[in-house]
């Protein structure tokens, strides 16, 4: 039965801001209404609810709703919660021109813009409201702006307070200017010594030509397509020939170990061989010798979202004179489709981008890796054995590893719980390991429902799936080597295309039937509807090889063996 929250009205009376509307199969007297960020971190009940039969008025006072504070900045959903979040939707009259009272150069701009999204809001922006201290103020503006959210496709209210930092007395300024003055010269001291121990390390190891690094910022051990190709490496008796070394870190903002700040550098300038999985940024200024070679592995298949120098212009990209990959003497790609895209996310040339295949993917044909793959998740989460499984593993929203997070009311857990019972189902939730904020999972759920985020590799869960659900992660080229159905929860397309955007088309690239919101996903669900007929066309466009071989072809390029 489908729900509905719909407003008709929004408006201010001094600091005073009312939302009217009306609910389509909800009970209002067993509802509670409330406003809530989209990572959940903030939620606030309006400060008085009028309600007549379906229809509903709240009245928030934005400077008194939180604990006796003025309501903060930040981007707002309003919520009627009965037996689930029920999320406000606005009335289309206020994405209707005609709505408004334009002028003629108006009309012409809102018919310039190329996106609903942009057009939507620059008719919301009519009903923005600002307060600036004494009326006239540049420095202090408090703004309510109505917006359809280009990452979540859904109505907020969007505050913002534009004020001045604190001046501080003269204590305060003083030990701000030491701490400045201290890290700034921390980071030379540190930086300074880094290179000095790299340079020294590289002259001293001028002709020495047996050693290999294996390195990765966002690390915290050997795994994915470094763990492949080592693992090639020591099928090949290599390591009598190479002294191996390691030096991997969790995160790419965690601190190195004392021990560990000393060897890096130093193995960085012995090394004939430096692999990598990601971007390095202790890597970018350093002056390699001629014959290192730095080999980026990269830690995703083939060419789905833009990275590197293809993001230029975007918010977040690099911009040309940057050097954050242009060091990479070779990257491994999957297929030809991939080397002039990859050529040009690194900024290196299409002859050092080599179609081997990408290593991780050589498990996908291995039937015994495979088995073993299956047992270590069954030994783990023993109640989804012999049960169908769902894998829901999207990306993340947001500019990074700061903002990363996933609007989780996008999902309706009690239809979802609904069908797992009813189809001898279990669904699995991996999110994207930067997402801060976490899926709650109500007890009643558990055995339905179930939160993997701590279980590493993703390749063992792939190998228990039957169903996928994703949106824009390149997991869904591992997926694809197994020829099994998957669906694409796109809800907020539009937004992403305009700030990440692809290297081709999404949707004619995708192996899936693509959903636009949760009704359209459980009815795809459902009734099984996968649209699979797009697998083969993918595997054949998108993969050079099939075979399984792609670390030894790597491992023999690098290290000039014969086939």
């Amino acid at each position: 039965m489908k729900t509905d929250v719909i407003i008709t009205n929004f408006y201010l009376e001094r600091v005073q801001l009312y939302i009217e509307g009306y609910v389509n199969n909800i009970d209002l007297k067993s509802s509670s209404f409330y406003i809530q960020n989209p990572t959940e971190k903030i939620s606030l009940q309006p400060n008085q609810v009028y309600i007549e039969n379906s229809k509903f008025k709240i009245r928030i006072n934005t400077v008194n709703i939180n604990e006796g504070d003025f309501l903060p900045a930040s981007r707002y959903l309003l919520i009627v919660q009965d037996t689930k979040k029920n999320i406000a939707q606005l009335d289309s009259k206020y994405l209707n021109p005609q709505f408004y009272d334009l002028e003629e150069n108006e009309i012409e701009s809102y018919n310039k813009l190329e996106s609903e999204n942009q057009k939507n809001n620059f008719l919301l922006k009519k009903l923005e409201v600002k307060f600036r201290h004494g009326g006239v103020s540049k420095n202090y503006i408090y703004t309510i702006t109505p917006q359809i959210a280009r990452d979540l496709n859904e109505f907020i209210i969007n505050i913002s307070f534009k004020k001045p930092k604190p001046k501080l007395n003269y204590v305060q300024s003083k030990k701000q200017n030491i701490r400045k003055r201290y890290n700034k010269n921390s980071f030379f001291i540190r930086d300074f010594i880094f290179k000095s121990l790299f340079t020294i390390s590289k002259i001293l190891n001028k002709k020495r030509r047996n050693t290999v690094l294996f390195t990765s910022d966002s690390r915290a051990q050997l795994s994915g397509n470094l763990k492949f190709v080592f693992d090639k490496m020591i099928e090949k008796n290599l390591d009598r020939k190479y002294n191996i070394h390691f030096i991997f870190k969790r995160h790419v903002s965690e601190r190195r170990s004392f021990i560990n700040k000393i060897k890096f550098p130093i193995l960085l300038g012995k090394a004939n061989y430096i692999f990598l999985d990601d971007y390095h940024p202790m890597l970018i200024n350093l002056k390699f010798r001629k014959d290192q070679e730095i080999i980026q592995v990269w830690h995703a298949v083939g060419a789905f979202k833009t990275v590197g120098y293809s993001r230029i212009g975007k918010k977040g990209g690099h911009f040309y004179h940057y050097k954050n990959h242009r060091y990479y003497t070779k990257t491994f790609v999957a297929s030809e489709h991939d080397v002039p895209i990859y050529g040009e996310a690194f900024g290196i040339k299409d002859k050092n981008v080599i179609p081997t295949g990408v290593p991780r993917t050589d498990a996908f044909f291995d039937e015994n890796y495979r088995e073993k793959g299956k047992n270590r998740v069954y030994s783990k989460y023993p109640n989804i054995k012999n049960k169908k499984v769902i894998l829901f593993a999207p990306t993340f929203r947001g500019n990074g590893h700061r903002t990363a997070f996933y609007p989780f009311f996008k999902i309706d857990l009690d239809r979802l719980a609904k069908y797992a019972l009813e189809n001898n189902a279990v669904i699995l939730f991996k999110m994207h390991p930067l997402i801060q904020n976490k899926i709650q999972i109500p007890q009643k759920y558990e055995k339905y429902l179930i939160d993997v985020h701590d279980y590493s590799d993703i390749n063992d869960l792939l190998f228990i799936t039957d169903l996928l659900i994703s949106d824009y992660s390149s997991v869904v080229y591992e997926y694809a080597l197994l020829q099994k159905p998957m669906i694409f929860y796109a809800f907020d397309l539009e937004d992403y295309v305009a700030t990440r955007d692809f290297y081709v088309n999404y949707t004619d690239f995708v192996p899936g039937k693509i959903v636009n919101n949760f009704t359209e996903l459980m009815d795809a669900i459902e009734n099984e509807d996968y649209e699979t007929y797009k697998i083969d066309t993918f595997l054949n466009k998108y993969f050079k090889f099939l075979d399984g071989k792609a670390s030894e072809r790597l491992v023999d390029n690098v290290f000039n063996l014969p086939n």
